[in-house]
């Protein structure tokens, strides 16, 4: 008997021992999550002059959701802990402390990284590929040995901070309780609406979130998520009540088709050309509408670009389809599905028509010219398969142009802007046949080091001393660098403007410049304020210009610019198209009859137009002139829009996974 009790005392003591060691050890790992959530509420206010005072809320939210995530981390390896402490004691502490050392480290990174993107890590990390990201990292100058090097040191600074638990002093009733505190503490917070973000937008919203915890969340979306599911009656699509254009579906098999019968839009604002037209694309990387053009509520940094629009057809209110660079080329030429993470990640590509393809089959020579490496993104397969005659990328530079600067660890992107464009004008092919030629800018692409980067910083300097630029929560001063960038490549444009009125076929061709997204490393005003870009059409033949108030977004163009082709030049055109696109509209009044889902990034797919409404992150909003948006508590037209949304994503699902977009 007194042997049995023995060994209940035994390992009683044995579970009391570990239970105290392992709080020693978590409560240093709760107590720095604190600790980093202040540095990063404060640091990052004041890096981006955010007032934290007028807006506690914030503080609040990021400390409450640090110890949802702090204690949630800790309750994970108690429950591992409790077992693998009793059996190996030495080794499962000392993997504690570098697994929590690790996390600690990875808290610190996400914020650095949300402090130089505005945009908090999530399960986009997964999306891209393993060379898509080293170029990144490269890029930024974040992969040296002084980096590694720092980061091995953190790690083992870190573990001695852990290992310092010891000292700590637990009785035995405490370390028992604990469990049960904790487990406790955590229901609360998971449960109850504690974190509240009302009153915050933009910048304010995403720094009151813990950014582990939005990893993690995300992650476990990522790759927990059921697909969508699609049935029969789903797949019956329905042009919306305010399209601008009643398409005729054809195949409940395949979702999209429908006739192409769009109006010609754009025919009554052009003179006549001698032949087909030639067509010039420029996709300017992060120009934004908040700080180009008229209404620029950052004050226009464009100025070649705002003469410009005062000879264009110009559209203030236009949204991108993606807010990243990859759903620009599958949006802008060819109104394509979104699928998992971007239409150009989906290789082998299904079955499918662009504006591209069509215009090739039509006699069309295409040519597209980039600075930096084709296969980024899938580019270069995604241009061939819309049989593309030259894609001229980095490889493809003569030895007298020069690369952009290069960060501390030798790497850049490639080829600044100015020389793109040389190289490109340079290498257009000299032919009596109709072209397209697509030049895609990088030299505004974090971390902006450009040519010329003194020069173009004092311009910003001088810009900001005589215009007075200013806004109530976005100290411009602090965005020089992303500013000079965006200047730079305006200059690039102007040159390239300057050299092409030189050539043979300048008065037989049309110019489309846009931007693939806004820069969100400047602080965005709101969710929709990321897919704002401006939109310019510019032609000698151009009979007078006009400014568009109405709302319209990458996938109207191609539709648009072969209608023009068919009325007006006699071009072929396929009888049936799968277009997610309407036609551009062309008034002057601010109007939106639209709809369409925008995609964040390779894996958020959390936004929706439709109309006057919008939809981001579950919440609606209503939309106004400048594309401001101010929130709707109606559950009516939450649930519409929250319906049509999930059939919209169904749809878009189905038409990947079974090769369904045309016959």
């Amino acid at each position: 008997m007194s042997q049995k009790t023995g060994i209940q005392s035994t390992l009683l003591d044995k579970i009391t021992r570990n239970l105290i060691k392992f709080w020693q050890i978590g409560l240093i790992f709760l107590f720095l999550q604190i600790i980093l959530c202040f540095w990063e509420v404060l640091w990052i206010g004041k890096k981006h002059h955010i007032a934290i005072l007028d807006h506690p809320n914030i503080l609040i939210t990021n400390l409450l959701q640090s110890l949802e995530w702090g204690l949630y981390a800790v309750g994970l390896f108690f429950i591992v802990q409790l077992f693998l402490g009793l059996v190996f004691p030495k080794i499962s502490y000392f993997l504690l402390k570098l697994a929590l050392s690790l996390l600690v480290l990875l808290q610190i990174g996400l914020t650095i990284y949300f402090s130089q993107t505005l945009v908090p890590l999530g399960a986009d990390l997964y999306t891209y590929s393993a060379k898509d990201m080293e170029e990144t990292v490269k890029t930024a100058g974040m992969l040296n040995l002084y980096t590694l090097g720092g980061l091995l040191l953190s790690w083992i600074i870190f573990y001695l901070l852990f290992s310092l638990g010891r000292y700590i002093k637990l009785q035995q009733k405490t370390a028992l309780y604990m469990p049960a505190v904790a487990f406790g503490l955590l229901a609360i917070l998971l449960f109850s609406p504690i974190t509240t973000i009302k009153g915050l937008s933009g910048i304010q919203t995403t720094l009151a979130e813990n950014k582990s915890l939005f990893l993690y969340e995300e992650s476990y979306d990522y790759f927990a998520r059921a697909k969508n599911i699609y049935f029969d009656f789903y797949l019956s699509s329905i042009s919306s009540e305010n399209s601008l254009f009643q398409k005729e579906y054809t195949d409940t098999q395949y979702p999209f088709l429908h006739k192409n019968n769009y109006p010609d839009v754009l025919g009554d604002y052009f003179e006549p050309f001698e032949t087909k037209p030639n067509f010039v694309f420029i996709i300017v990387e992060g120009l934004g509408k908040a700080y180009s053009g008229p209404e620029a509520y950052l004050g226009s940094w464009t100025p070649f670009l705002d003469s410009l629009t005062g000879h264009s057809l110009y559209w203030k209110n236009t949204l991108s389809t993606t807010g990243r660079t990859f759903g620009v080329l599958p949006g802008l030429f060819g109104g394509l599905p979104f699928g998992d993470n971007g239409f150009m990640e989906a290789t082998p590509y299904p079955k499918h028509q662009t504006m591209l393809s069509a215009m090739k089959d039509n006699g069309y020579q295409l040519n597209y010219f980039i600075g930096w490496d084709k296969t980024f993104d899938n580019a270069d397969q995604f241009m061939q398969y819309q049989q593309v005659d030259n894609i001229v990328d980095i490889d493809d530079f003569d030895k007298e142009f020069k690369k952009s600067p290069a960060e501390s660890n030798g790497f850049s992107w490639g080829y600044a802007d100015k020389e793109n464009f040389k190289n490109g004008l340079r290498r257009i092919p000299s032919t009596k046949q109709a072209q397209v030629n697509i030049f895609q800018t990088m030299s505004s692409h974090s971390p902006f080091v450009i040519p010329e980067q003194r020069y173009y910083t004092k311009k910003v300097e001088a810009l900001l001393d005589q215009n007075g630029y200013s806004h109530p929560s976005i100290s411009l001063s602090n965005y020089k660098k992303e500013l000079a960038s965006i200047m730079y490549v305006d200059d690039a444009i102007k040159d390239f403007f300057t050299s092409y009125q030189n050539r043979k076929d300048f008065e037989n061709t049309i110019f489309i410049i846009t931007g693939d997204h806004r820069l969100p490393e400047i602080p965005m005003s709101s969710l929709i304020d990321r897919f704002h870009v401006p939109l310019m059409i510019y032609s000698p033949k151009l009979k007078n210009p006009k400014i568009m108030a109405a709302v319209t977004t990458h996938f109207e163009v191609p539709n648009s610019i072969l209608s023009y082709l068919k009325t007006n030049y006699g071009v072929n055109v396929p009888q049936e198209v799968a277009w997610r696109g309407d036609v551009l509209d062309t008034t002057a009044q601010f109007q939106s009859n639209i709809t369409h889902a925008l995609k964040r990034n390779k894996y958020q797919f959390v936004d929706y137009l439709s109309g006057q409404y919008y939809l981001s992150d579950d919440k609606t909003y209503i939309i106004t002139d400048n594309l401001n948006i101010d929130p709707v508590e109606d559950s009516n037209v939450y649930e519409r829009l929250n319906t049509a949304f999930q059939q919209y994503k169904n749809e878009d699902t189905y038409v990947m996974e079974n090769n369904t977009i045309i016959p």
